[in-house]
């Protein structure tokens, strides 16, 4: 179990701060930067209780992990061997 802060970035300036999270490993950080990817149109990132980044995060990542959340379809979990997209089952 770890604690992160969630921060929005505009020229390299924190304009937003998300509370601090306890959450079981970075993973489960995802639905949280989705959320925040919904109200504001600038990157983002996560820094653990040390203050080391772990999540650096750009704007159309954003916006893809927004939509791979809502929908449930994770693409980056379902390429083939040939780097082509399959079909979600």
């Amino acid at each position: 179990m770890g604690v992160y802060d969630f921060e929005v970035l505009k020229d390299d300036a924190v304009i937003a701060a998300g509370q601090t999270i306890a959450l079981p490993d970075t993973s489960a950080a995802w639905p949280k930067i989705a959320e925040l990817a919904k109200t504001f149109d600038e990157p983002g990132r996560v820094k653990d209780e040390a203050g080391g980044i772990v999540i650096l995060i750009g704007v159309m990542a954003l916006r893809r992990c927004a939509n791979a959340v809502s929908t449930g379809f994770r693409p980056h979990l379902q390429v083939g061997v040939s780097g082509t997209m399959l079909k979600q089952q």
